[in-house]
């Protein structure tokens, strides 16, 4: 059989369960619902989740200047051997 079409039937056997899955009452209505509804325990999980993508974006952020940084310094010292 070519992986092409075992690939397809995989996810068609994936996608046919697929209703059965449901989110918990967190992401499933986050915001200002899930306040009037749900305990401190899930409240505490929605902020455990905000700080996680906060870090995940601080890291992004530091590797994005240090790649900004590097590529500005290569650039620099290219200029400064090809003027010589």
């Amino acid at each position: 059989m070519k992986k092409p079409s075992l690939i397809a039937m995989l996810l068609a056997l994936i996608l046919i369960h697929a209703p059965s899955a449901v989110a918990c009452v967190g992401c499933r209505e986050p915001g200002a619902l899930t306040l009037d509804k749900e305990s401190p325990t899930v409240l505490a999980g929605v902020a455990f989740s905000w700080s996680v993508l906060f870090m995940l974006c601080f890291v992004l952020l530091i590797v994005v200047g240090m790649s900004v940084y590097i590529w500005r310094t290569v650039q620099q010292l290219e200029l400064g051997r090809t003027g010589q």
